[in-house]
């Protein structure tokens, strides 16, 4: 929670005025475009499926931009609505944009999950990014070294393929004459070749050219997380921060019946928030915020109901699944007609203990208001879906709600919708 707050953006190399909500590709003001016409080139494709993103048997259509941002000093900024936590994906990401692009891998600058930022790839999730994303930024960074070729070819009047490319420069075989990645984004042909439709059939860097991908190269921020340089999403801290805890339940299901939170109401500089079944409270500290919420929790009345006990768990599940429209099942053949006709069957019932997901960060999320814009920093797997929760919970504007995910501490699929 904040108050009283001064902007100071994190995790912002660039600025860009976003309109329209984000479904796969992130509109940009003329205004903005002719600005970042001034620094560099922006280029952006989108599909609507890639042949690696479709599900077996249709699946369903996964909108796909990868953008690319050729900066004045020659490094090259990428964007890419996933998140880092700790699988390598800025790594790999990294790797793909450079082996499109012809360039060292230490030139590309990887801009990840903000919802402002960077385009929607979907959730973090299901060993994804490797089949869905990988291709994606490599779509996109194709599309972009060849639109810079053909400028390069326009320029000199010459084919394409008289055109080599290495280490963002563009040289003609045949005079030796070279230009880079950066003096074509200067050109004042850009915004005229930027109309071109962009080819979903691009040829990308065969396996056996691969100077990048395949190989090993170190995760391009670790010496930050090394030296602690790093800032993860429960390091982030704003000007005037209150931090905030919720009180919980003693049990599953239980339900608040009463509380006394004047103790906590008295005490200095704390906030108490109760909603419903919803108790909160915020200090400046986090011992503070502590002190607040023991004060008064002995005063908490709860109603428990009975749950089943460890031995019965298995039995209550089986005798309680859910079958409707949240499941998914995959009939195929008879398991009656199966089973007969086998030769011989083996039976066995296996029970496998509850795994609770615990990442090395736990969940956590900084909020901050300011102008009428909600801005929140959180360890979750999706920027633009909780954008969407967000929007939903508080009833604004999408363009009012920016989500930033710095690269956390894992999630193991426990961090995909933002409660925290």
């Amino acid at each position: 929670m904040i108050k009283d707050t001064n902007t100071i953006e994190i995790l912002q190399p660039e600025r860009f005025d976003s309109v329209g909500e984000s479904s796969g590709q992130v509109k940009i003001s003329r205004r903005t475009f002719v600005q970042m016409l001034g620094a560099g080139l922006l280029i952006t494709m989108t599909e609507g499926v890639s042949s690696a993103q479709r599900r077996r048997g249709g699946g369903r259509s996964i909108a796909v931009a990868a953008r690319v941002h050729i900066n004045s000093d020659g490094t090259i900024t990428v964007m890419t609505g996933k998140v880092e936590e700790g699988q390598g994906s800025r790594a790999e990401l990294t790797q793909a944009a450079a082996e499109e692009l012809r360039v060292n891998a230490g030139k590309i600058r990887l801009l990840m999950s903000d919802s402002d930022l960077t385009p929607d790839d979907g959730r973090t999730a299901g060993s994804r990014t490797t089949p869905s994303t990988v291709p994606a930024v490599r779509q996109g960074t194709a599309t972009a070294r060849e639109l810079l070729r053909n400028l390069a070819a326009e320029q000199w009047k010459v084919d394409t393929d008289a055109l080599n490319v290495k280490d963002g420069i563009i040289t003609n075989r045949k005079t030796q004459k070279t230009i880079t990645y950066a003096d074509l984004a200067r050109s004042q042909n850009v915004a005229e070749a930027f109309k071109q439709t962009v080819s979903s059939d691009v040829a990308l860097t065969p396996v056996e050219k691969w100077q990048t991908m395949g190989t090993s190269v170190p995760r391009p921020n670790s010496r930050d997380i090394v030296t602690g340089a790093h800032r993860y999403p429960s390091d982030i801290v704003r000007p005037n921060m209150l931090y905030g805890k919720t009180l919980r339940p003693p049990a599953y299901r239980a339900t608040l019946e009463s509380i006394d939170l004047s103790k906590a109401k008295a005490m200095k500089d704390v906030v108490v928030v109760h909603e419903g079944q919803f108790v909160g409270f915020a200090a400046p500290t986090s011992f503070r915020t502590i002190q607040a919420m023991e004060a008064v929790a002995g005063t908490a009345r709860w109603k428990t109901v009975p749950q089943p006990s460890s031995r019965e768990i298995f039995t209550y599940l089986k005798e309680h699944a859910r079958i409707g429209d949240r499941s998914r099942p995959r009939t195929r053949g008879s398991i009656d007609e199966a089973l007969a006709n086998a030769e011989k069957v083996l039976s066995e019932t296996y029970h496998v203990a509850y795994i609770q997901h615990t990442p090395m960060e736990p969940r956590a999320a900084v909020a901050e208001w300011n102008d009428g814009k909600l801005t929140v920093w959180a360890g979750v797997d999706g920027p633009h879906q909780v954008r969407s929760e967000l929007v939903r919970a508080l009833g604004v504007p999408s363009e009012q709600v920016r989500v930033i995910v710095p690269d956390m501490g894992s999630g193991f699929g426990g961090k995909h919708s933002g409660e925290a």
